[in-house]
C-alpha cells in the first residue's frame, strides 16, 4: 500500500512524515533521493544540478521508471506495511511549474492516497528564511506560494483520479507539528485498514 505525501518547499512535509513515522510504522522513500541514487548508479551523476545539465529526456524517463520499480519492490516486500513516498507534486522551475510525477509513473505505483501538507504562505516564507543557510532556494516563481499550493491541489486530484485514490490535505500550522503528524499517521492507519 503506497501513500504519497507532497508539499511545497517549506511546508514541513518531511518533518511531518518523520514525526508520523514515530507514531505509525511504515517504510519511507524520498523520491528525489532515490532518483539521485539511481542517476549515480546508471549515469554517474554526482549532484542534482548535474541531472538537469547532463541527462537527456530519455534518460530522465528511464530514471522515473527505475524509481517506480524500486518503490514497487519496497511495497511488495511486506504488503501489510505501508510505504510513504516523500515528494513534490509540482516543481517550480525558472520556466514554470513542472509535474512531479509523469503519468506512466503514477500508473506504475498506484497510490491509495495522495496527501498534501500545506501551511500559510507567511509561515512557509519564514521557514524558508530560517533554513536559508541549509538550502539554496530559487526565488522567482518559487516565491508564488499560493499558486504553487493551488497547483499541488490540482495535481493531487488528477493523480488520485488516475489511481482511484483519495486526496487528503493536512495543515501544518506553525508550532503544531505534532498535530499534523498525528493526522498523517491517522490517514496512513485508515488506508491500511481500508476505512477511507
Amino acid at each position: 500500500m503506497i501513500v504519497v505525501v507532497g508539499g511545497v518547499p517549506g511546508s514541513g512535509k518531511t518533518s511531518v512524515i518523520r514525526r508520523a513515522r514515530e507514531i505509525e510504522d511504515f517504510d519511507y522513500v524520498n523520491y528525489g533521493d532515490l532518483f539521485l541514487e539511481l542517476a549515480r548508479e546508471l549515469y554517474g551523476v554526482e549532484h542534482r544540478d548535474d541531472m538537469r545539465r547532463t541527462l537527456s529526456i530519455h534518460e530522465y524517463r528511464r530514471l522515473h521508471r527505475a524509481v517506480a520499480d524500486r518503490i514497487r519492490e519496497i511495497d511488495y516486500r511486506d504488503i501489510r506495511k505501508p510505504v510513504v513516498v516523500d515528494t513534490h507534486f509540482m516543481i517550480a522551475t525558472p520556466t514554470g511549474f513542472y509535474p512531479g510525477f509523469p503519468e506512466y509513473v503514477i500508473r506504475h505505483i498506484p497510490a491509495v492516497a495522495w496527501v498534501l501538507i500545506e501551511a500559510e504562505p507567511d509561515e512557509i516564507r519564514q521557514r524558508r528564511e530560517a533554513d536559508a543557510s541549509m538550502r539554496k532556494r530559487g526565488g522567482g516563481i518559487e516565491d508564488d506560494i499560493w499558486t504553487h499550493q493551488d497547483l499541488n491541489r490540482s495535481a493531487a486530484v488528477l493523480y488520485a483520479y488516475l489511481t482511484n485514490g483519495t486526496v487528503y490535505i493536512i495543515h501544518n500550522r506553525q508550532g503544531k507539528l505534532e498535530e499534523a503528524a498525528r493526522e498523517l499517521a491517522e490517514v496512513i492507519r485508515r488506508c491500511r485498514t481500508g476505512s477511507l
